[in-house]
């Protein structure tokens, strides 16, 4: 079930699976963000939409850094981390899922924290945090903005991506709207409950930007959802027409990326 907060906006799921449940959800075979490989059609998709949107997310990166130490908070199998780093910045990585920690080793030779470093590593030493879709999945985002605020230094930037439930596709698909994503998903975010939680724990928004892919890959698994089958025409259709109705109305695309900076 999902319950709204008649105050900020903010969305939760209940009841939520506890913290030493929630593993098992993402070791289902719909659940690929964790892997590396393009298996089925969507595998495809996915892989290659994350080759074009890693390289995006590093030029944002290069552009808004003041710095040269990033750490990226959820950063499964660490493309995106292997893209700054030829840019020349020093990366460091948490994830909590040990496969996709042994990925990215694997893969990437990276050596990528577990949520401890979180806790463990001094305060002030990060230029740029970045969460992409990961705050969704935490169940004390209170916490977790808590310590985003220790690490990051001062004149230091947050980014953090979140899917839209006032997007397009979000309204269209109602529950079938694949952004939800529960139980994996523990919160559920618009624009006002994300800068209510930003501003409760110092920040300031700087900045909110589009992730226009994501409403043509959202649609595509809720076409899915909602009749058994991905339709790519309809999803196309779907997604473009999300973006354009995005423009006209204050931004509300299906996923949005929040620049935000310590008050």
């Amino acid at each position: 079930m999902l319950y709204k907060c008649d105050s900020c906006g903010l969305i939760s799921t209940s009841p939520a699976p506890a913290v030493d449940e929630i593993g098992r959800y993402y070791q289902s075979a719909n659940y690929i963000s964790h892997s590396s490989k393009a298996g089925s059609p969507f595998e495809l998709l996915y892989q290659t939409v994350r080759i074009f949107t890693t390289k995006s997310k590093a030029k944002l990166v290069q552009r808004l850094a003041k710095g040269k130490n990033i750490l990226d908070i959820g950063c499964a199998t660490g493309e995106f981390l292997i893209a700054c780093k030829q840019k020349g910045f020093k990366v460091f990585g948490v994830e909590p899922n040990e496969k996709a920690r042994e990925v990215a080793l694997e893969n990437h030779n990276l050596a990528i924290n577990n949520l401890a470093f979180l806790d463990e590593c001094e305060s002030n030493s990060f230029d740029v945090i970045t969460m992409w879709h990961v705050l969704e999945h935490v169940h004390d985002i209170n916490k977790r903005m808590e310590q985003v605020f220790r690490l990051l230094r001062e004149d230091g930037t947050a980014i953090i991506a979140l899917p839209n439930y006032e997007s397009h596709d979000a309204v269209y698909y109602k529950e079938y709207w694949a952004a939800y994503d529960v139980p994996r998903h523990l919160f559920h975010f618009n624009r006002s409950s994300f800068e209510t939680l930003a501003q409760n724990n110092g920040f300031q928004v700087r900045e909110i930007l589009p992730m226009e892919f994501d409403s043509y890959y959202v649609s595509l698994l809720s076409e899915k959802y909602l009749n058994g089958k991905g339709s790519l025409v309809k999803a196309i259709f779907r997604g473009f027409l999300s973006n354009l109705k995005a423009r006209r109305n204050n931004n509300q695309h299906s996923s949005l990326i929040y620049i935000i900076s310590k008050s």
